[in-house]
């Protein structure tokens, strides 16, 4: 598939270009996936040569680590601005932070229908990746368990331990392989049922 031929840019710092190459990157991968977009096609939308592509990413896995690590930046950004909102419980925060991450998880899929070859490739290649991304998103879940067991005596032993349990309970919604197959409302109700036990389950006893 052949975009139009941008004029290389040579007044842009290394971070500006970096960027730009995510950029032309992310479209590529939309239209044709990430198997099927050689580097040469994105050097060749950026107006630069393929050499000079490799020294600012030695390979295309590494173009989609740093994809990935700026999809992880964003995701977290909007399940922060859940974790900070005002005026829910703690229940109420921990089914939209769970909300939120679905959302963002099968907006991804839809824009990506071959999302899961960049999965599959960094899982394989690059597994601290997927502890960065799991780290990030504990630390925000920890709070809302913190502010649980705080304000609503939710039954909590260790925080992150818990934190891990319910990332865990939450798989189905985080890997397109599972995800692909279903409706947004199929996995919202899915993800209700799930929330139901974890909350029951966390309240205090009586």
């Amino acid at each position: 598939m052949l975009f139009p031929m941008k004029r290389f840019d040579t007044d842009l710092s290394d971070g500006q270009l970096k960027e730009k190459i995510l950029d032309a990157a992310d479209k590529r991968f939309k239209t044709q996936g990430f198997k099927k977009t050689a580097m040469a096609e994105i050097a060749g939308d950026l107006g630069m040569s393929t050499a000079n592509l490799y020294r600012y990413f030695p390979s295309k896995l590494d173009i989609a680590e740093s994809f990935a690590i700026r999809c992880f930046i964003t995701k977290e950004q909007s399940l922060k601005a859940v974790v900070e909102a005002e005026n829910m419980s703690s229940s109420e925060g921990l089914r939209a932070f769970a909300l939120a991450s679905l959302h963002y998880n099968y907006q991804q899929l839809q824009e990506y229908p071959a999302i899961n070859d960049i999965v599959v490739a960094l899982c394989a290649e690059r597994p601290d990746l997927v502890e960065r991304k799991r780290s990030g998103e504990l630390e925000l879940l920890a709070l809302i368990i913190a502010r649980g067991k705080k304000s609503d005596g939710w039954c909590v032993g260790d925080i992150n331990e818990l934190g891990e349990a319910i990332l865990t309970s939450w798989i189905m919604f985080t890997t397109p392989t599972f995800m692909q197959h279903q409706t947004l409302a199929q996995l919202e109700k899915v993800l209700g049922d799930i929330l139901n036990l974890t909350i029951n389950g966390l309240r205090p006893r009586t």
